[in-house]
């Protein structure tokens, strides 16, 4: 679908919005209406699951809200937490991007260590217990605010919460009354339309609603170009435009008060989205013929998000609250050929809150959870399997945390432990222990520290996958191919002496089925093997014989203060220790092993398993100024550095190789700034920057073949693409309200000098290259009175 069909079909659906009678808009309240006091004074309730005063929290928070969200000209969730300090994604397509917080994993780790929530929903993605960004879209002036723990979230979240908690919370159905309509688009093909509505139907009840289009044209394909972007391939073997995605997005949120101290509230979520995808695989005449298998594949993924939440209040002291939820996707893995899933999260929680006199804050609960895995369709069932493709796991935990509070409240200590068990890997507890403490001086000064353990679990394709990297020609086809060749080479021969097609056909295939022929196709058949002794053996990866989940030990320090109700800055240093951190096996532990999936089959294995141990640190600061009423700046520096190195396990003892890449994956130093200028006339400017030192990008591709190089088998004539760099974005948005506020226009730029570049070259998950650019655009936000 063309761009301008886009738009129009986006203009009819806003403009059969606008045309409805007897609507009334929602009102919001400005940041400049808020001092810096009051920004320090906002409630958040994710580091304790309940509220409290960001001042007053010993833990490393930030805090994005509505009006941060819309001012930032963010078309997508990643756009949005790219200004958070301490989080850093790269982009592999538009709709998607590998994300971390605090953690730089080495080359070939997988186990995804932020935990993403929606209204207290788990939406990890179960295949790398990671979040998909790709199969998530709701429109952002949905989200009230997002609250970004940087640091363990362990004791009260548990699983994958190891490095950070990115907590997104919507807007109340009680926050809106009326409609409220959204149209934008910009260059590089993109199409937006959202319609959002809701309100009090009663005293006890509210009930809001939401309806989103996004239509993406991409950003160009670079298939055929070589790695300056130069065309060198007339017909490209991938026909569709695998950059197009459709998105359709559908939100419904009720709140009902069941009596003066109870309430009830309903939140659900779905999206579904079209593209075209590709995926390859390598069969086991690669060695012979050197082209790979290409997978051109349909794709629709959906999610559904649904929350059921029981809040109850017995005093000014007492509160609790039950949660029941799920998360249920359906994918397409673009990994060795492609192949769907259909993975849902049941998760089941209670916690308690009671105020224990003036002196203790006390939480406890428990959770549990169900995990139900479906890999199904897979494209080529010779390259990847699972040992147990349909299976089901439970995660269960039980916490305790008590704030106890000192002098006054100045000095408060933050105790707690939580103990959780992973049926995935193992039926052992294991134990996430947190201690804080902090001192508040005054009110506007918080100097905090303590130590966090917290564990991440591995995923399913850590612990059930069967993949082969390589698949080694059977004998037959060894066989097969030295034939061609002495025949080839007879025919020839016969050719070059005069004779005709017939008479040269009937002396190579008289020569092959001669005594001599098999000795000379036997030779030959040896030759190829001694030149290319790699080919002659399948190479796997599966899971090792003892998987356990990472453990990660904080600890931290910190600060945050405001003075004189014009500058507020936070800062702090965290120092991590990581064991039994999961990632291949090296060399020298590869094995020939008999396949999981395909007895009697047998390969190289390298070994999914705890092999990696190391060490993180870095530190975060942040600095927010109103200089003058209307003009808000904030300045932000991160630093991160890993280092890795080979740890004992019981699949192999090989003990202290350096594992630490020689260009990390995430920037050692990144520098954030933006600056928000209410002008006249109801005029906004905001604008803002991000800056990372060098960090990985690069891979070798294959230009003429259009394919990444096989990591096992490397080709001379392999490329370097994406090479490793610095990354500067730059992001200028203005918009004007009109009518008394309900009409807002604006424009925007994102990344604005981003002339078009390469930023995931991933061999074992992509065959396409994909690149990201600049985006211009406009829209405008109409609430109706």
């Amino acid at each position: 679908m063309k761009l301008t069909n886009k738009f129009l079909i986006g203009s009819i659906f806003c403009m059969s919005i606008l045309m409805s009678p007897n609507l009334y808009g929602q009102e919001d309240d400005s940041i400049f209406d808020m001092s810096l006091e009051d920004l320090m004074n906002i409630e958040i309730t994710s580091v304790s699951k309940k509220a409290e005063r960001l001042q007053d929290v010993s833990s490393s928070i930030y805090v994005v809200t509505s009006k941060d969200i819309e001012h930032s000209g963010a078309t997508t969730l990643h756009e949005v937490l790219r200004l958070v300090p301490g989080y850093w994604g790269v982009q592999d397509e538009y709709s998607n991007a590998e994300s971390n917080i605090r953690y730089s994993q080495v080359t070939n780790g997988l186990t995804g260590t932020v935990l993403y929530l929606l209204d207290g929903t788990p939406i990890q993605d179960l295949m790398a217990s990671s979040f998909s960004f790709r199969n998530f879209d709701i429109p952002l002036d949905e989200i009230d605010r997002i609250e970004v723990i940087r640091g363990s979230g362990g004791t009260i979240y548990g699983a994958n919460s190891a490095t950070g908690v990115v907590n997104i919370f919507t807007k109340n159905p009680d926050q809106y009354d009326g409609i409220n309509a959204r149209a934008e688009a910009a260059s590089a093909g993109y199409v937006a339309t959202s319609i959002r509505a809701g309100g009090a139907i009663s005293e006890d009840f509210s009930v809001s609603g939401y309806a989103k289009m996004r239509l993406f044209d991409g950003f160009g394909s670079l298939a055929g170009t070589d790695q300056n972007g130069n065309q060198v391939i007339a017909n490209s073997r991938f026909t569709e435009d695998y950059d197009n995605i459709d998105m359709y997005s559908f939100g419904l949120k009720a709140k009902y008060k069941l009596s003066e101290n109870g309430t009830l509230s309903l939140n659900s979520h779905f999206n579904t989205l079209k593209t075209i995808d590709y995926s390859s695989y390598y069969g086991s005449d690669f060695a012979l013929s050197g082209d790979d298998v290409l997978v051109q594949q349909d794709v629709t993924d959906n999610r559904l998000v649904g929350n059921l939440r029981y809040d109850h209040t017995f005093s000014d002291n007492h509160s609790l609250f039950v949660r029941a939820s799920t998360n249920i996707e359906n994918n397409f893995q673009k990994l060795a050929g492609g192949f769907e899933v259909s993975n849902g999260t049941y998760d089941f929680e209670i916690q308690d809150n009671i105020s224990l006199g003036d002196f203790n804050d006390l939480s406890a609960g428990i959770n549990y959870r169900i995990n139900k895995f479906d890999v199904h369709n897979i494209n080529n069932p010779s390259s990847v399997n699972y040992s147990d493709p349909q299976s089901s796991e439970s995660l269960k935990g039980a916490f305790i945390q008590d704030k106890i509070k000192l002098a006054g409240g100045k000095v408060n200590l933050l105790l707690g432990i939580k103990a959780e068990n992973y049926s995935l890997v193992n039926d052992e507890y294991y134990l996430s222990p947190m201690a804080k403490i902090s001192y508040l001086p005054t009110e506007n000064w918080t100097f905090w520290g303590g130590f966090t353990q917290s564990f991440s679990t591995p995923g399913f394709n850590n612990t059930n996958i069967d993949l082969f990297l390589y698949q080694a020609p059977t004998d037959a086809e060894w066989n097969g191919a030295a034939t061609q060749v002495v025949y080839q080479d007879v025919y020839d021969t016969a050719i070059s002496n005069g004779a005709d097609d017939a008479t040269a056909t009937a002396q190579a295939q008289a020569f092959v089925t001669s005594p001599t022929g098999l000795g000379t196709i036997t030779a030959t058949e040896q030759f190829m093997k001694s030149q290319n002794p790699q080919a002659t053996t399948s190479t796997a990866v599966k899971n090792g014989s003892h998987t356990v989940p990472t453990r990660f030990r904080t600890w931290e320090i910190g600060f945050r203060g405001n003075i004189e109700n014009q500058l507020t800055f936070e800062s702090n240093f965290y120092h991590t220790t990581i064991k039994d951190g999961i990632g291949i096996s090296p060399d020298e532990a590869a094995t020939i092993q008999e396949s999981t999936t395909q007895p009697d089959r047998m390969a190289l294995y390298y070994l999914y398993g705890n092999y990696v141990q190391g060490t993180t640190l870095g530190t975060e600061s942040t600095v927010k100024i109103i200089p003058v009423n209307g003009v808000v700046f904030e300045m932000t520096h991160s630093y991160l550095q890993s280092t890795w190195e080979q740890q004992e396990n019981p699949d192999f003892t090989t003990t202290g190789r350096d594992l630490t890449p020689s260009v990390s994956k995430v920037p050692s130093h990144i520098f954030r700034f933006k600056g928000d200028f209410e002008l006249p006339k109801q005029i906004n400017l905001s604008a803002s920057m991000i800056y990372g030192t060098q960090f990985n990008t690069q891979g070798k591709y294959l230009v003429n073949q259009e394919r990444f190089e096989n990591i096992v088998k490397p080709d001379p004539n392999a490329v370097t693409i994406a090479p490793d760099s610095e990354r500067t974005i730059i992001n200028l948005r203005v918009e004007k309200k009109w009518l008394d506020s309900q009409l807002t226009t604006y424009v925007f730029g994102n990344d604005i000098f981003n002339e078009g570049i390469e930023a995931n070259t991933s061999p074992v998950f992509n065959v396409t290259r994909s690149q990201i650019g600049a985006m211009f655009g406009l829209g405008l936000n109409y609430k109706l009175k």
